[in-house]
């Protein structure tokens, strides 16, 4: 890690701790994540000088340490800055512990924040930062296509990120569990949640098929930002929000398979 990465880390960690004592825990996760000290487990509790998120819940782990670098301190979601409106109503899906939920909450703190996700360990630490923040509920579903079927879906004790819907006959070290998937669309017109202005949605591969679960909703929103995890998946996403009317405000690298991809309705 080169010394402006760490610095500029250490300057986001002083900025977002409230108290001496939260700025120190902030930086110690930071110098666990460089490899300078060992994650201890459990959890970590700050105070954040964030007006939407006052108190901001980790776990002292490697995977929760990637995450907050990722969304917190290199703000993946940076281009969220370049909205041309004040989104009322969000989003989260993949919402994982919250970190992104936390970070508009920070830029949005009047929007309300509706997040899903579907890993057991993951929903706990999301309903417990919604717990915290107003205006935030969580659901522990997947959003795809179908409504109300059971999908086999991958989690894994060691790792954060990376959970997702298993494609047939898919193996490797994941553990199997099955989550009750819904459609966007199915959720709005049974008034379990509104029509939103701005959707977040990073979900291991399964972006198309949570797109098409919008059905007619998907033009009448206003924003998207995604993370898309290969070439076919990204075009295939490209085409679906520009028939939906969205334009390109930024189409980034996140890592050689990944991109971010922030549209605007037109």
């Amino acid at each position: 890690m080169g010394l402006s990465r760490k610095l500029s880390m250490a300057a986001v960690a002083m900025r977002l701790g409230q108290r001496f004592a939260d700025k120190v825990e902030l930086l110690r996760l930071c110098a666990c994540y460089g490899g300078l000290g060992t994650f201890r487990g459990g959890r970590v509790s700050v105070e954040t000088t964030s007006i939407g998120a006052p108190k901001l819940l980790m776990r002292h782990t490697q995977a929760d340490a990637i995450l907050m670098v990722e969304v917190l301190m290199e703000q993946d979601y940076r281009c969220l800055n370049q909205l041309s409106f004040s989104p009322q109503t969000i989003l989260d899906i993949g919402g994982n512990i919250g970190l992104g939920s936390f970070y508009m909450k920070s830029l949005f703190p009047q929007a309300q924040i509706f997040g899903f996700e579907p890993s057991p360990a993951e929903y706990e630490m999301l309903t417990a930062n919604y717990a915290g923040w107003a205006g935030c509920q969580a659901y522990q579903i997947a959003i795809s296509d179908t409504d109300n079927v059971n999908l086999r879906f991958a989690v894994h004790p060691e790792r954060t990120g990376g959970q997702h819907v298993l494609e047939v006959e898919e193996a490797g070290d994941w553990h199997e569990i099955q989550v009750t998937a819904r459609r966007v669309d199915r959720l709005i017109t049974e008034g379990v949640i509104p029509l939103p202005d701005l959707v977040k949605m990073d979900i291991e591969g399964a972006e198309v098929a949570a797109l098409c679960g919008f059905g007619d909703y998907l033009p009448q929103v206003k924003a998207f930002v995604l993370e898309t995890h290969s070439d076919e998946l990204h075009q295939a996403c490209l085409t679906l929000l520009d028939r939906a009317g969205h334009r390109i405000i930024s189409d980034v690298p996140r890592s050689p398979e990944a991109r971010i991809l922030f549209t605007e309705k037109a």
